[in-house]
Protein backbone atom coordinates (compact mmCIF):
# COMPACT_ATOMS: atom_id res chain seq x y z
CA UNK A 1 0.00 0.00 0.00
CA UNK A 2 1.02 3.19 -0.51
CA UNK A 3 1.87 5.94 2.33
CA UNK A 4 0.85 9.44 1.80
CA UNK A 5 3.96 11.20 0.13
CA UNK A 6 4.04 8.15 -2.01
CA UNK A 7 0.21 8.92 -3.06
CA UNK A 8 1.37 12.99 -3.75
CA UNK A 9 4.22 11.70 -6.06
CA UNK A 10 1.95 8.86 -8.00
CA UNK A 11 -0.81 11.84 -8.87
CA UNK A 12 1.83 14.11 -10.73
CA UNK A 13 3.46 10.80 -11.97
CA UNK A 14 0.04 10.20 -13.50
CA UNK A 15 -0.47 13.35 -14.95
CA UNK A 16 2.53 13.24 -16.63
CA UNK A 17 2.01 9.90 -18.00
CA UNK A 18 -1.02 11.75 -19.57
CA UNK A 19 0.69 14.15 -21.31
CA UNK A 20 2.79 11.95 -22.91
CA UNK A 21 -0.10 9.80 -24.00
CA UNK A 22 -1.88 12.93 -25.43
CA UNK A 23 1.21 14.27 -26.93
CA UNK A 24 3.06 11.47 -27.94
CA UNK A 25 6.49 11.52 -27.50
CA UNK A 26 8.68 12.39 -23.84
CA UNK A 27 9.83 16.07 -25.94
CA UNK A 28 6.13 17.55 -26.54
CA UNK A 29 4.87 16.37 -23.60
CA UNK A 30 8.53 17.85 -21.96
CA UNK A 31 7.27 21.06 -23.81
CA UNK A 32 3.87 21.26 -22.52
CA UNK A 33 4.62 20.62 -19.04
CA UNK A 34 7.88 23.18 -18.71
CA UNK A 35 10.29 19.89 -17.65
CA UNK A 36 13.31 18.95 -19.62
CA UNK A 37 12.86 15.88 -21.62
CA UNK A 38 15.40 13.57 -19.11
CA UNK A 39 12.97 15.13 -16.63
CA UNK A 40 9.97 13.64 -17.98
CA UNK A 41 11.75 10.37 -18.70
CA UNK A 42 12.51 10.25 -15.74
CA UNK A 43 8.90 10.67 -14.17
CA UNK A 44 7.90 7.94 -16.42
CA UNK A 45 10.01 5.61 -15.15
CA UNK A 46 9.92 6.17 -11.05
CA UNK A 47 6.28 5.49 -11.99
CA UNK A 48 6.86 1.96 -13.89
CA UNK A 49 8.89 1.23 -10.69
CA UNK A 50 6.73 2.35 -7.67
CA UNK A 51 4.11 -0.19 -9.51
CA UNK A 52 6.37 -2.61 -10.83
CA UNK A 53 4.98 -2.84 -13.98
CA UNK A 54 5.97 -1.55 -17.18
CA UNK A 55 3.77 1.03 -18.82
CA UNK A 56 5.41 1.64 -22.26
CA UNK A 57 7.29 -0.30 -24.78
CA UNK A 58 9.81 2.60 -25.96
CA UNK A 59 11.18 2.77 -29.91
CA UNK A 60 12.88 5.32 -31.84
CA UNK A 61 9.73 6.31 -33.61
CA UNK A 62 7.27 6.05 -31.24
CA UNK A 63 5.92 4.80 -28.07
CA UNK A 64 2.95 1.69 -27.36
CA UNK A 65 1.30 1.17 -24.37
CA UNK A 66 1.44 -2.38 -22.60
CA UNK A 67 -1.94 -3.78 -21.19
CA UNK A 68 -1.05 -2.00 -17.85
CA UNK A 69 -0.35 1.20 -19.70
CA UNK A 70 -3.90 1.13 -21.66
CA UNK A 71 -5.74 0.48 -17.95
CA UNK A 72 -3.71 3.25 -16.08
CA UNK A 73 -3.66 5.56 -19.01
CA UNK A 74 -7.89 5.35 -18.70
CA UNK A 75 -7.42 6.17 -14.61
CA UNK A 76 -4.63 9.27 -15.63
CA UNK A 77 -7.09 10.47 -18.04
CA UNK A 78 -10.19 10.08 -15.35
CA UNK A 79 -7.53 11.92 -13.07
CA UNK A 80 -7.15 14.91 -15.35
CA UNK A 81 -11.06 15.25 -15.75
CA UNK A 82 -11.99 14.98 -12.19
CA UNK A 83 -9.04 17.84 -10.65
CA UNK A 84 -9.92 20.76 -14.43
CA UNK A 85 -13.86 19.77 -13.28
CA UNK A 86 -12.57 20.76 -9.47
CA UNK A 87 -10.92 23.59 -10.79
CA UNK A 88 -14.44 24.82 -12.68
CA UNK A 89 -16.35 24.22 -9.49
CA UNK A 90 -14.34 26.30 -7.68
CA UNK A 91 -14.16 29.18 -10.01
CA UNK A 92 -17.95 28.97 -10.44
CA UNK A 93 -18.30 29.51 -6.93
CA UNK A 94 -16.57 32.19 -6.66
CA UNK A 95 -18.35 34.19 -9.75
CA UNK A 96 -21.19 32.54 -8.79
CA UNK A 97 -24.36 34.77 -10.29
CA UNK A 98 -25.76 36.65 -7.84
CA UNK A 99 -28.12 39.75 -7.34
CA UNK A 100 -31.32 41.20 -9.14
CA UNK A 101 -32.66 39.48 -11.99
CA UNK A 102 -35.34 41.05 -14.00
CA UNK A 103 -37.46 38.94 -16.18
CA UNK A 104 -40.63 39.47 -18.21
CA UNK A 105 -42.99 36.90 -20.14
CA UNK A 106 -46.53 36.61 -20.53
CA UNK A 107 -49.13 35.56 -18.11
CA UNK A 108 -49.96 32.38 -20.12
CA UNK A 109 -45.64 31.67 -19.75
CA UNK A 110 -45.85 31.48 -15.90
CA UNK A 111 -47.17 28.37 -14.44
CA UNK A 112 -45.17 25.82 -16.79
CA UNK A 113 -42.52 27.31 -18.13
CA UNK A 114 -40.61 30.91 -17.19
CA UNK A 115 -41.27 29.86 -12.98
CA UNK A 116 -39.94 26.48 -12.89
CA UNK A 117 -37.06 27.32 -14.64
CA UNK A 118 -36.31 30.52 -12.68
CA UNK A 119 -36.52 28.34 -9.61
CA UNK A 120 -33.84 26.12 -10.77
CA UNK A 121 -31.76 28.53 -11.13
CA UNK A 122 -32.67 30.11 -7.59
CA UNK A 123 -31.53 26.76 -6.52
CA UNK A 124 -28.11 26.37 -8.22
CA UNK A 125 -27.63 30.24 -7.45
CA UNK A 126 -28.77 30.62 -4.21
CA UNK A 127 -27.61 34.64 -3.99
CA UNK A 128 -30.22 35.70 -6.85
CA UNK A 129 -32.69 38.04 -6.35
CA UNK A 130 -34.84 37.44 -9.35
CA UNK A 131 -38.20 39.39 -10.09
CA UNK A 132 -40.79 38.35 -12.64
CA UNK A 133 -42.92 40.34 -14.03
CA UNK A 134 -46.09 38.82 -16.00
CA UNK A 135 -47.52 40.54 -18.49
CA UNK A 136 -49.32 40.22 -21.58
CA UNK A 137 -48.28 43.99 -22.47
CA UNK A 138 -44.50 44.61 -24.29
CA UNK A 139 -42.57 46.17 -21.89
CA UNK A 140 -39.92 48.35 -22.35
CA UNK A 141 -36.37 46.77 -21.37
CA UNK A 142 -34.69 49.83 -20.08
CA UNK A 143 -37.86 51.75 -19.42
CA UNK A 144 -38.62 49.51 -16.78
CA UNK A 145 -35.36 48.04 -15.97
CA UNK A 146 -34.91 44.28 -17.20
CA UNK A 147 -32.73 41.84 -18.44
CA UNK A 148 -34.65 39.69 -20.24
CA UNK A 149 -38.51 39.89 -21.97
CA UNK A 150 -40.23 36.95 -23.60
CA UNK A 151 -42.28 38.11 -26.19
CA UNK A 152 -44.41 36.85 -28.62
CA UNK A 153 -45.07 37.56 -32.19
CA UNK A 154 -43.42 40.07 -34.90
CA UNK A 155 -40.94 42.37 -32.97
CA UNK A 156 -40.59 45.86 -34.29
CA UNK A 157 -37.19 47.36 -35.10
CA UNK A 158 -34.95 48.04 -32.18
CA UNK A 159 -31.64 48.19 -30.51
CA UNK A 160 -32.74 44.94 -28.70
CA UNK A 161 -31.03 41.79 -29.26
CA UNK A 162 -33.67 38.79 -30.22
CA UNK A 163 -32.77 35.18 -29.55
CA UNK A 164 -35.54 32.90 -31.01
CA UNK A 165 -37.06 30.35 -28.54
CA UNK A 166 -39.39 28.71 -30.72
CA UNK A 167 -42.86 28.73 -32.22
CA UNK A 168 -46.62 28.29 -30.61
CA UNK A 169 -49.57 27.17 -32.57
CA UNK A 170 -52.73 28.35 -32.12
CA UNK A 171 -55.63 25.28 -32.15
CA UNK A 172 -59.69 26.19 -31.30
CA UNK A 173 -61.36 24.77 -28.32
CA UNK A 174 -63.97 24.42 -26.42
CA UNK A 175 -65.50 23.60 -23.27
CA UNK A 176 -67.83 20.36 -23.25
CA UNK A 177 -70.36 22.16 -22.00
CA UNK A 178 -70.43 24.94 -24.33
CA UNK A 179 -70.40 22.27 -27.07
CA UNK A 180 -73.08 20.32 -25.59
CA UNK A 181 -75.71 23.14 -25.39
CA UNK A 182 -74.39 24.88 -28.65
CA UNK A 183 -75.19 24.17 -32.35
CA UNK A 184 -72.62 21.93 -34.15
CA UNK A 185 -69.68 23.59 -35.06
CA UNK A 186 -68.16 23.53 -38.72
CA UNK A 187 -66.01 26.51 -41.08
CA UNK A 188 -69.33 27.56 -42.24
CA UNK A 189 -70.79 27.70 -38.70
CA UNK A 190 -67.92 29.17 -36.57
CA UNK A 191 -69.17 32.46 -37.12
CA UNK A 192 -72.77 32.34 -35.74
CA UNK A 193 -70.50 30.84 -32.35
CA UNK A 194 -70.03 32.24 -29.37
CA UNK A 195 -65.83 33.42 -29.57
CA UNK A 196 -63.45 34.18 -26.48
CA UNK A 197 -60.84 36.77 -28.47
CA UNK A 198 -57.93 38.02 -27.27
CA UNK A 199 -56.79 41.51 -28.35
CA UNK A 200 -53.73 40.33 -31.22
CA UNK A 201 -56.35 37.57 -32.36
CA UNK A 202 -59.09 40.32 -34.10
CA UNK A 203 -60.65 39.09 -37.06
CA UNK A 204 -57.27 36.43 -36.64
CA UNK A 205 -56.82 34.12 -40.15
CA UNK A 206 -57.72 30.82 -39.75
CA UNK A 207 -56.47 28.18 -42.23
CA UNK A 208 -57.25 24.55 -42.82
CA UNK A 209 -55.74 21.72 -44.36
CA UNK A 210 -56.34 22.45 -48.19
CA UNK A 211 -55.48 26.46 -47.87
CA UNK A 212 -58.93 27.76 -47.24
CA UNK A 213 -59.37 30.34 -45.22
CA UNK A 214 -61.82 31.83 -42.85
CA UNK A 215 -61.64 34.77 -40.13
CA UNK A 216 -61.81 34.16 -36.51
CA UNK A 217 -64.86 36.70 -35.53
CA UNK A 218 -68.27 36.35 -34.62
CA UNK A 219 -71.26 39.26 -33.61
CA UNK A 220 -71.06 36.80 -30.00
CA UNK A 221 -67.48 37.86 -28.71
CA UNK A 222 -66.12 38.02 -25.32
CA UNK A 223 -63.13 40.77 -25.21
CA UNK A 224 -60.29 39.61 -22.34
CA UNK A 225 -56.48 41.14 -22.03
CA UNK A 226 -54.92 38.41 -21.19
CA UNK A 227 -53.94 34.85 -22.38
CA UNK A 228 -55.40 33.46 -18.91
CA UNK A 229 -58.30 34.72 -18.94
CA UNK A 230 -59.03 33.82 -22.17
CA UNK A 231 -58.28 30.53 -21.36
CA UNK A 232 -60.67 30.58 -17.89
CA UNK A 233 -63.49 31.97 -19.87
CA UNK A 234 -63.43 28.60 -22.39
CA UNK A 235 -63.13 26.56 -19.46
CA UNK A 236 -65.95 27.70 -17.77
CA UNK A 237 -68.20 27.33 -21.14
CA UNK A 238 -68.43 30.93 -22.25
CA UNK A 239 -67.63 29.70 -25.93
CA UNK A 240 -64.74 29.17 -28.07
CA UNK A 241 -61.28 30.14 -27.85
CA UNK A 242 -57.54 30.17 -30.30
CA UNK A 243 -54.76 28.62 -28.16
CA UNK A 244 -51.74 27.36 -28.08
CA UNK A 245 -52.04 24.01 -27.82
CA UNK A 246 -48.73 24.44 -25.10
CA UNK A 247 -50.32 25.83 -22.15
CA UNK A 248 -53.72 23.63 -22.24
CA UNK A 249 -52.47 20.37 -22.42
CA UNK A 250 -53.26 19.59 -19.07
CA UNK A 251 -56.85 20.72 -19.52
CA UNK A 252 -56.92 19.03 -23.33
CA UNK A 253 -55.54 15.38 -21.39
CA UNK A 254 -58.12 15.63 -19.04
CA UNK A 255 -60.91 16.98 -21.17
CA UNK A 256 -61.99 20.05 -19.38
CA UNK A 257 -61.19 21.20 -23.36
CA UNK A 258 -61.39 19.51 -25.91
CA UNK A 259 -60.27 20.56 -29.77
CA UNK A 260 -62.69 22.13 -31.89
CA UNK A 261 -62.56 21.47 -35.91
CA UNK A 262 -58.87 19.91 -35.77
CA UNK A 263 -58.25 20.33 -39.50
CA UNK A 264 -58.23 24.41 -38.63
CA UNK A 265 -55.41 26.05 -37.21
CA UNK A 266 -54.17 29.47 -36.45
CA UNK A 267 -50.65 31.44 -37.10
CA UNK A 268 -47.66 29.94 -35.98
CA UNK A 269 -46.26 32.59 -33.95
CA UNK A 270 -42.78 32.94 -32.78
CA UNK A 271 -41.34 33.38 -29.27
CA UNK A 272 -38.08 35.78 -28.89
CA UNK A 273 -35.95 36.23 -25.53
CA UNK A 274 -34.58 39.96 -26.00
CA UNK A 275 -31.78 41.40 -24.57
CA UNK A 276 -30.12 44.96 -24.99
CA UNK A 277 -26.46 43.21 -24.19
CA UNK A 278 -24.22 44.35 -26.59
CA UNK A 279 -21.84 41.84 -25.79
CA UNK A 280 -22.71 37.94 -24.45
CA UNK A 281 -25.23 37.99 -21.54
CA UNK A 282 -24.42 36.93 -18.34
CA UNK A 283 -23.92 33.74 -17.00
CA UNK A 284 -27.45 33.48 -15.59
CA UNK A 285 -29.54 34.74 -18.66
CA UNK A 286 -27.66 32.22 -20.97
CA UNK A 287 -28.75 29.41 -18.50
CA UNK A 288 -31.74 31.21 -18.89
CA UNK A 289 -32.17 31.42 -22.72
CA UNK A 290 -31.13 27.64 -22.76
CA UNK A 291 -33.32 25.64 -20.79
CA UNK A 292 -35.61 28.04 -22.18
CA UNK A 293 -35.59 26.79 -25.47
CA UNK A 294 -34.91 22.97 -24.00
CA UNK A 295 -38.20 23.48 -22.14
CA UNK A 296 -40.27 25.16 -24.98
CA UNK A 297 -38.63 22.34 -27.14
CA UNK A 298 -39.70 19.16 -25.05
CA UNK A 299 -43.23 20.73 -24.38
CA UNK A 300 -44.14 21.75 -28.16
CA UNK A 301 -42.15 17.76 -28.95
CA UNK A 302 -40.22 20.17 -31.85
CA UNK A 303 -36.29 20.15 -31.83
CA UNK A 304 -34.25 22.62 -29.29
CA UNK A 305 -33.45 25.68 -31.80
CA UNK A 306 -29.44 26.27 -31.54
Amino acid sequence: MFIKNEQRRLSYQMLVFDEVINKGSFTAAAEALGHTKSAVSQYISQLESDLGVRLLNRSTRQLNLTLAGQKLAKRSEQLVDLLSVTLDELKSLEQAPHGRVSITAPHAFERNIVTPLVAELCYEYPNLTPELVFTDERLDLLAHKLDIAVSVGPQKDSNYNAIAIGKLDSILVAAPRYLARAKPVSSLTLAEHHLVILPWQHRAVLTAGLGDSLIFDSDKILRVNTSISAINSVKSGVGIGLMPSIFIKDELDSGVLQRVLPEIEGEMRAVYALHSYQKQLPLVLRRFVERLKLAFAQQTKMKPLL
